[in-house]
C-alpha cells in the first residue's frame, strides 16, 4: 500500500530542488524532472507542492509519468479529501493558446 502524504506534506517541496506535484491521487518527486520538462520549468513550478492533476491532463496522459519519471518518484498517495486541500491557489487556465504563448513568447 502507498503511503499516505497530506496536503501539508506536498506543500512542503515547492523548490526546484525539492519539487513534489500530485497527480491523479499519486504523489511524485520531479526535482529530476523540473530542468528538462519540454514547456518549461515555470509549468511544473506553477503547481509545485499542489495537486497539478488539472494543469497535467490538459496536456499529456497519465502512462507519460512512467515513461519520463525515473523509478521511485513516486513518494505515496493523497486521499481526495487532502487531493482537495491540495488545489492550486487559482485553478490552472492552461490553453493550447496559454501554453504556446509561454513556449513561444512570440506567438
Amino acid at each position: 500500500m502507498a503511503r499516505a502524504i497530506s496536503a501539508e506534506e506536498l506543500a512542503g517541496h515547492r523548490a526546484e530542488n525539492d519539487c513534489w506535484i500530485a497527480i491523479h491521487g499519486d504523489v511524485y518527486d520531479v526535482s529530476s524532472f523540473v530542468g528538462e520538462h519540454p514547456g518549461g520549468k515555470h509549468l511544473l513550478m506553477d503547481v509545485a507542492g499542489y495537486d497539478g492533476t488539472a494543469a497535467f491532463q490538459t496536456i499529456h496522459q497519465k502512462e507519460i509519468i512512467d515513461q519520463k519519471l525515473p523509478p521511485g518518484s513516486k513518494k505515496g498517495a493523497i486521499s481526495p479529501s487532502e487531493q482537495e486541500k491540495a488545489k492550486p491557489p487559482v485553478k490552472p487556465n492552461v490553453s493550447c493558446l496559454d501554453w504556446l504563448k509561454r513556449v513561444l513568447p512570440c506567438f
